[in-house]
Parts: structure tokens; C-alpha cells; sequence
């Protein structure tokens, strides 16, 4: 039996919370989060567990992560694993959550939302080059410019649903913060 296993995310901007119980289903079988993997998560074989997953994103400077995880260490959390500006504590079930009033979470959206925007902005931009190059052009110019405009309109499509899905999260936030 292999000692790690890789689970598919769901989309963090579209379902974090179902990844987080995802991670905690396989960590009552004995499946712990050991890092990050592309679109998904890795799993180590190890001991069953009765935990909760929270994630948290922040760009944090070399400086920084000693205090940071401290604080989240002092509330009862325990770093697993980070990629880039996202960061997997794991806790005891009945743990405070991380995010327990409408203020912080949506200030975690607003964070989540910052790097999506910056790929976003390049992939239109570079899209949009992409078609005027086609549009203007002939011969091999024209067929190397219309492929990597297909690749490129396909991955700025999924990025722009990213994006509006973090921005929707967003609107649910201040529209429950209204009607409190």
C-alpha cells in the first residue's frame, strides 16, 4: 500500500470549505495533509486524527512567518503546510475558528481575490495581444499567433471564473454583514 496519495482540490475560490472537510474525512481514515500539489493536496499515511482544517491567506515576509504562525499556534492551530500566500492550520475539533466574524472574513477574501486579480490582468492582456497579432497577421505568424491565443483564452476563461467567484464570496459577506 503507497504511503502518500494525491486528492484533487475542489477550487478553493469555489469551495473551500468543502476541501477543508474533505481533509478532515481523510484525516479520520489517516490521510494527513502533507503539502500542496498542483490543483490538489498531497497525503502521508499516518495516524487517524479527529481534527479541523482552516486556511488562511497571506503574503508574508521572511520575517514575518515566525510570529505569524505563533499567533495562530497561541489559538490553538497548528501549521501543516503553505504555498505561496496560502497557509493550512489544522486544530482539535471544537477549536475557535480562525475566521469567527463577518470583518475577518471578508478581509480574508479581499486577500485571496489579490493574486487571482494580478493573473487575471496578464492573461487578458496577453489574450487580447494574442488576437490582435492573429487578426493582423498571415502565414506562420498567424498559425503560431491563433494556437496560442486558444491557449491562452483557455486558461484566462477559468481565471476570470476564479475571480468572480472570489468576488461573489465577497458580496455574500457584506450581504450577511447587512442583515446582522
Amino acid at each position: 500500500m503507497s504511503k502518500t496519495k494525491y486528492v484533487a482540490s475542489n477550487g478553493l475560490a469555489f469551495s473551500e470549505k468543502a476541501d477543508m472537510k474533505m481533509l478532515r474525512r481523510n484525516a479520520l481514515m489517516g490521510w494527513q495533509l502533507k503539502r500542496f500539489r498542483f490543483a490538489g493536496y498531497e497525503l502521508e499515511k499516518g495516524e487517524s486524527e479527529d481534527v479541523i482544517f482552516s486556511i488562511d491567506y497571506r503574503q508574508l515576509e521572511l520575517d514575518e512567518k515566525d510570529e505569524y504562525f505563533e499567533m495562530f499556534a497561541y489559538a490553538g492551530w497548528t501549521h501543516v503546510c503553505s504555498d505561496y500566500n496560502m497557509h493550512i492550520f489544522k486544530a482539535n475539533k471544537g477549536t475557535t475558528p480562525i475566521y469567527s466574524d463577518t470583518e475577518s472574513s471578508k478581509e480574508k477574501i479581499v486577500r485571496s481575490a489579490i493574486p487571482v486579480q494580478t493573473i487575471v490582468i496578464y492573461s487578458v492582456a496577453v489574450t487580447f495581444a494574442l488576437w490582435l497579432t492573429k487578426t493582423f497577421t498571415y502565414g506562420i505568424v498567424h498559425t503560431i499567433s491563433t494556437w496560442a491565443f486558444a491557449l491562452s483564452f483557455a486558461i484566462t476563461i477559468p481565471s476570470i471564473m476564479t475571480l468572480v467567484a472570489t468576488y461573489y464570496h465577497r458580496l455574500k459577506k457584506i450581504n450577511k454583514r447587512s442583515w446582522e
